[in-house]
């Protein structure tokens, strides 16, 4: 193994246990619903995107799920299958936006990144538990949209701390 390769490495496993600590400390923050997160464990697949790039960002996310669900004893639960697709749909939807890296900031893409999360995640919910339900009712209207708007606002602030952090990598014109 080479130095840098070494190095990679570290920052690996730096990047998956701050994202795993993250989650953790989420639980701590008081929700308005119980299963509601602000979606900080999600910094550590946005420093991999911006610091080394797409193939960390992937392992960093699918790394942290796949680690919490052993962790939580909740691996291949519908919990996981959940968080699993919806991690996915969404970190492909922040690595093809990042491709506009120079006209998008982090928090835009963040944004985007959290909104799809949302939409797939009420998609998998529904699937998976929810088939029967009536989708006409305008309570049920009401929470989808109030959750795409708190989905939106925690990719904002996800977004914010991955701009502060002022992580931009030089990027070769």
């Amino acid at each position: 193994m080479t130095k840098e390769s070494i190095k990679k490495e570290k920052y690996l496993i730096l990047l998956i246990l701050l994202s795993l600590y993250l989650s953790l400390a989420e639980t701590l923050i008081p929700k308005p619903v119980p299963w509601l997160k602000v979606g900080l464990a999600n910094i550590g697949g946005i420093i991999a995107l911006e610091k080394f790039g797409k193939k960390m960002a992937i392992e960093v996310v699918v790394l942290r799920i796949l680690i919490q669900g052993l962790m939580l004893g909740t691996l291949f639960t519908p919990g996981f299958i959940i968080s699993f697709i919806s991690g996915m749909g969404s970190l492909l939807i922040m690595i093809s936006l990042y491709h506009f890296r120079e006209k998008l900031t982090l928090v835009s893409i963040s944004m985007a990144s959290a909104l799809i999360h949302n939409i797939i995640q009420l998609s998998v919910v529904y699937f998976l538990l929810f088939r029967n339900i009536n989708l006409n009712s305008k309570y049920i209207i009401f929470f989808v949209f109030g959750f795409l708007i708190l989905g939106c606002v925690s990719g904002m602030i996800t977004g914010i701390i991955g701009e502060k952090l002022s992580l931009r990598r030089n990027i070769k014109k």
